[in-house]
């Protein structure tokens, strides 16, 4: 977090007018990690700092729990505070938050997301049906406190029967009737989609290995995840009813389960957003990169409120196919010679590394 002191009538000002330049980056989905620490815990919560979500109890996003040397082996939800206007993670058995856990947050644009809340009508047992999404929809999910300020002790899953999609409590009991979930379907407008199912070659210590070439050897990425039960077919009827974190080791990222063995024929539902906000909690987002035209068939423009250092093009092998060590605000690279495909374009500011999805026409 950096800390800086602004007039409050010039930083209003400022924020203004860096909120009108970024206002075509923000029509998409984004994502960003939340750390918990000791100046954001409150009991078993732990408040999000963004200016996507402050004051908008409104705002719709799902979660998944990072590993970042600190283990939290609990089911975790989100909730708004309207007295401090803040949205905020939390621990549904109550027990403490833990200073430094992350949490992935997707904020969707493109995706779409909506709140589901169980009842008679549309719950039976351990599953609760979800209208509108068909066989091949990406659907994520979080456990959502407000509505009925019910917690929701459960691991969850979704289920495939057909075209029809049902949240499911992995240990298959019942689930609470007045329960609520923030129920995103994945789009790969401004994201990218992709599922994995677990095997004896991507099994490891660590957990379900995600060979991706957006996630590999990239520490800093962001991404939620979802178990389909039963997908693609009745070999993947396979439960898992572990807590699970999104942990980084020897260049991959993995689903980790915390204390059991992977299980074999699971598949997750991956979404990772193109745009990644590195600090969640500046007023203003230095290191945003706008990106233009994409699709591109020749010379595309990058555009940033911070110095930009470098430009590597990555392929979806994950090699440096091109790097641009031109330097400023606006900075233009020529692809042309570049095969048409999907590539990965990591931008270098002084904020670090952010990364967008790159098409070559």
């Amino acid at each position: 977090m950096k800390n800086f002191t602004l007039n409050s009538k010039l930083k209003v000002s400022i924020i203004l007018g860096l909120m009108l330049f970024l206002h075509p980056i923000f029509a998409q989905d984004v994502g960003f990690v939340h750390m918990t620490h000791s100046t954001n815990i409150v009991g078993n919560y732990s408040y999000i700092d963004s200016p996507l979500l402050n004051n908008n109890p409104s705002a719709k996003f799902v979660i998944s729990q990072r590993y970042n040397g600190i283990s939290n082996n609990r089911a975790t939800g989100i909730w708004y505070s309207a007295s401090a206007q803040k949205w905020a993670v939390y621990n549904e058995n109550l027990s403490s938050m833990p200073a430094g856990i992350g949490f992935n947050i997707f904020i969707p644009d493109d995706s779409s997301i909506n709140v589901h809340v169980t009842d008679a009508t549309n719950t039976i047992g351990h599953v609760s049906y979800l209208n509108g999404f068909d066989n091949g929809a990406y659907v994520f999910h979080s456990n959502y406190y407000n509505p009925n300020n019910i917690y929701n002790d459960k691991v969850y899953g979704t289920w495939q029967t057909g075209p029809d999609r049902w949240i499911m409590a992995e240990n298959v009991t019942d689930i609470p009737m007045g329960a609520a979930f923030m129920i995103m379907g994945g789009s790969d407008v401004s994201s990218t989609l992709a599922f994995f199912i677990s095997e004896t070659s991507n099994i490891t210590p660590n957990g379900l290995r995600l060979d991706h070439p957006m996630l590999n050897n990239n520490p800093n990425a962001v991404f939620v995840y979802s178990h389909r039960y039963a997908y693609p077919d009745t070999s993947n009827s396979v439960y898992l009813s572990s807590i699970t974190d999104a942990t980084y080791a020897d260049g991959y990222w993995h689903i980790y389960a915390y204390a059991v063995s992977f299980p074999s024929n699971v598949t997750f539902d991956v979404i990772i957003p193109n745009t990644i906000l590195d600090v969640e909690d500046q007023a203003i987002e230095y290191d945003k990169i706008k990106i233009y035209p994409n699709p591109v068939k020749d010379v595309t423009n990058f555009q940033s409120i911070a110095k930009i250092e470098e430009i590597q093009v990555v392929n979806l092998s994950g090699q440096v196919v091109l790097t641009s060590k031109q330097t400023g605000n606006s900075v233009q690279v020529n692809i042309a010679n570049l095969p048409s495909g999907i590539y990965l374009a990591k931008i270098k500011t002084a904020q670090g590394w952010s990364s967008q999805k790159l098409i070559k026409q």
